[in-house]
C-alpha cells in the first residue's frame, strides 16, 4: 500500500505512517497502540470571545425572490484564510514527560512506549531526543514495558525499533553523542514490510531483537576500546 508522504520534511509524515500501523496493528488484534494528544493552553486576550469565526453581517434584504441570502462555500473558505491569523486562539503547548505513542501489545497485554523520530542524515542526533522523554522511558522499561524511539532513516526508506536500554548505555560509555546509521543496520532489525496499514511492521522487529539480546537487552554488548590508539567502537552480540 501506498501512502502519500506529506510532510516527511519535519516527520509529520512519518508520525502519519506511523497511525496508518497501528490502526492496522488494532484491526488485526495485535496491539492497541495511539497517539497522545498535546497538552497546553489556548490563550486569549481578555474581554475577547473565540466561539467561533466572526463573519460579516448578512443583510436580511430577501429580495424579490423571497430567498435568505447565504454565504457561498467559496467566501467561506476565503474569509476562513484571511482571518484565521487574526481570529483564531493561540495555542501554547505544555512541557510534555511522555512520548507521542503509548499502548499494549497482545497477547500478554505488555505495555509499550516510544516516540517517533524521522531522520534524512546518516545519524540520530541526540540533540533530537528530550531529556524528559528518556527519563520517562527508561522508568517503564524497568517495570517491563517496550521502550524506546522508532527511527525512520527516510533517504533510506528503513525504519528501526531503538530500544532506551541501548540508548542509556551509549550515552553513558560513548563520547559521541549521535548514533550513525551503520549501528541500525549491523546490530537492530529492521522492520519489514507488513500488509494492508501495516506499512512497517516494527513489532516484528521488537520480537526479533528482544529473541536475540533479552528482553532487557542484558545480552547486548557495547564494549568501548580503552587504548587511545583504538577510536573505533566495538558493538556486537553475544552468540
Amino acid at each position: 500500500m501506498n501512502l502519500k508522504r506529506r510532510g516527511a520534511e519535519t516527520g509529520s509524515g512519518f508520525q502519519e505512517t506511523v497511525n496508518r500501523i497501528n490502526e492496522g496493528y488494532e484491526r488485526a488484534g495485535r496491539a492497541c497502540v495511539t497517539r497522545k494528544a498535546i497538552p497546553g493552553k489556548y490563550l486569549i486576550e481578555r474581554g475577547e470571545s473565540r466561539r467561533g469565526l466572526s463573519l460579516p453581517a448578512v443583510s436580511m434584504d430577501f429580495g424579490s425572490s423571497g430567498q435568505q441570502p447565504r454565504i457561498s462555500y467559496a467566501e467561506l473558505c476565503r474569509l476562513r484564510e484571511e482571518r484565521k491569523t487574526t481570529d483564531w486562539r493561540r495555542f501554547v503547548p505544555e512541557s510534555k514527560a511522555e512520548p507521542d505513542y503509548g499502548g499494549t501489545i497482545a497477547p500478554e497485554g505488555r505495555a509499550i512506549f516510544y516516540d517517533a523520530k524521522t531522520t534524512r542524515r546518516n545519524l540520530l542526533d541526540f540533540d533530537n531526543l528530550h531529556a524528559h522523554q528518556i527519563t520517562f522511558l527508561e522508568r517503564a522499561a524497568r517495570f517491563g514495558a517496550v521502550a524506546g524511539f522508532l527511527v525512520e532513516f527516510s533517504s533510506r526508506s528503513e525504519v528501526y525499533f531503538l530500544p532506551i536500554q541501548i540508548v542509556a548505555r551509549w550515552r553513558e560509555e560513548v563520547a559521541r553523542k549521535s548514533l550513525p546509521y551503520r549501528f541500525f543496520a549491523e546490530h537492530l532489525t529492521p522492520a519489514p514490510q507488513g500488509k494492508g496499514l501495516i506499512i512497517y511492521d516494527y513489532l516484528t522487529a521488537v520480537e526479533e531483537q528482544e529473541r536475540l539480546y533479552g528482553r532487557n537487552y542484558e545480552k547486548f554488548i557495547l564494549a568501548v576500546p580503552r587504548a587511545r590508539s583504538q577510536r573505533k567502537v566495538a558493538v556486537g552480540r553475544n552468540k
